[in-house]
């Protein structure tokens, strides 16, 4: 009779529950807030991310001002122009210490004032110069440098969105499931204090249901305060916050890598960008001992100069009147330079700049090995999770099942409330576990391509298609 009534009561309370949660929800549903949310996908954000990133452009202006080099290098090759003008106004004054003079016109006139004019204009054509040469192939080594960082800036952005994308979706998620367990926890109070009422319950089970609500309620409290945080991690990169994003598809399945992981270990050592540009900065080191080297040889410039000057008076005529002298001066030659000794300073530089390339081999040697970790590491998480996907949808049905016979031999009398608290925590850890492990798996799939090299547009094509359809 007392289990008829504890029924009754929970049914009522139950029927309430579920009738408040349908006007909510339909209040939720025509809701102009609701209908101004836009679902967002990975493809969309992506592309806003590529229109509003600032490392991404940062990384473009800096492949801009790199192509710039190149015609600063052929500028080395070709001739160059320089003139040169002056005007002065002389005032000049002598005095003879004798008295005596000779009858000569050069020591007549004690004051001269003048005007001097001179210009010139000087060509100068390079015919050998090893510094020249040695700096041009650094500058195309800095070029291809540059375009392979702004290509690995690309690869970071798709990382860095995705990263984003992923991580707020597993926070929202998280939101949820603290939601719903801290329902199945209030409806498991219900019950208990229902059966307290009867009398077949101590007042110990309706406090541990209570406790473990505000804990709950507290763990999800800091699961919003995480959502609003990678919310703003988006608008970062995209410049706006996101709306309504487009979640993973519950029902897709993932699919093992078979290849192995020596095989992506040998095409990061190919196509990993950071390798590729520790080896630009390695001929870029090797251009700068060519450089530095060129100090102990010899130049070769053609010359041709013209050049003009006319003074307007002087001593002895001091008149400002006369015409003055007019010189004139044209050459054309070639100008050899020959280095004999520079205090050793040539020579240390070249010592100094060999010592750097080897440091940068030795750096080298250190990311190549850091790589084959990083590409291992990825490729073991992704079969690591591939198979706790597997086991945790196993532990997630033996979890519904167990709390369901728990909540049937709570009504029955036969189990308290706390063990049904403690079979619903088991049910929510699978089912968090279970969504960690899935993004976890798409996290270390593109930190798998990301790591040699390959990640690419078509990757988040793929990666887009295991979000649920429009």
């Amino acid at each position: 009779m007392f289990l008829k009534k504890i029924e009754i009561i929970f049914n009522i309370k139950i029927l309430l529950q579920r009738l408040l949660l349908a006007i909510f929800t339909a209040i939720g549903l025509f809701s102009p807030i609701t209908y101004a949310q836009e679902t967002i996908d990975l493809i969309t954000l992506y592309e806003e991310a590529l229109r509003n990133d600032s490392l991404l452009s940062s990384a473009r202006f800096q492949n801009k001002a790199a192509q710039e080099l190149v015609k600063q290098g052929k500028s080395l090759f070709l001739p160059s122009i320089t003139m040169n003008a002056s005007f002065d106004r002389q005032n000049k004054e002598r005095k003879f210490l004798t008295s005596s003079l000779p009858n000569n016109d050069l020591l007549s006139g004690k004051k001269a004032n003048y005007e001097t004019y001179d210009y010139g204009v000087t060509l100068k054509q390079p015919l050998f110069n090893y510094s020249a040469y040695a700096e041009y192939k650094k500058i195309l080594t800095q070029t291809s440098l540059s375009d392979k960082q702004l290509i690995k800036t690309q690869q970071d952005l798709i990382f860095r969105i995705s990263k984003a994308y992923f991580e707020t979706l597993l926070a929202k998620d998280q939101v949820n499931l603290f939601q719903f367990q801290r329902a199945a926890i209030q409806e498991q109070l219900s019950k208990a204090e229902a059966q307290f009422e009867a009398g077949l319950i101590s007042v110990t089970d309706i406090n541990e249901a209570k406790t473990k609500e505000a804990l709950i309620q507290a763990q999800q409290i800091s699961a919003v305060q995480k959502l609003k945080i990678k919310k703003r991690e988006i608008q970062i990169i995209t410049g706006k916050l996101p709306g309504k994003l487009t979640p993973l598809n519950p029902l897709i399945t993932f699919t093992e890598i078979n290849n192995l992981a020596d095989d992506w270990i040998t095409i990061a050592q190919e196509n990993n960008l950071e390798l590729q540009i520790k080896k630009d900065e390695i001929k870029i080191a090797e251009s700068e001992i060519d450089s530095r080297r060129s100090g102990h040889y010899p130049t070769i410039d053609a010359i041709a100069s013209r050049s003009r000057n006319w003074d307007k008076g002087g001593f002895p005529y001091g008149s400002t009147n006369n015409e003055g002298i007019r010189s004139y001066s044209d050459a054309i030659g070639v100008e050899i330079s020959i280095p004999i000794f520079a205090g050793g300073m040539t020579s240390s530089r070249v010592r100094e700049a060999v010592l750097l390339k080897s440091k940068l081999e030795q750096d080298e040697d250190y990311l190549r090995k850091e790589i084959e970790l990083k590409v291992r590491d990825y490729y073991l998480s992704i079969q690591t999770n591939f198979a706790e996907i597997k086991a945790y949808q196993q532990a997630m049905k033996a979890s519904e099942l167990q709390l369901e016979s728990t909540q049937l031999g709570f009504q029955e009398g036969l189990r308290n409330s706390v063990e049904v608290l403690d079979a619903q925590q088991i049910l929510f850890n699978a089912k968090l576990n279970i969504l960690e492990s899935r993004y976890n798996y798409i996290m270390n799939f593109i930190n798998l391509k990301l790591s040699v090299g390959m990640l690419s547009i078509a990757d988040l094509d793929e990666i887009n298609q295991y979000l649920m359809a429009s």
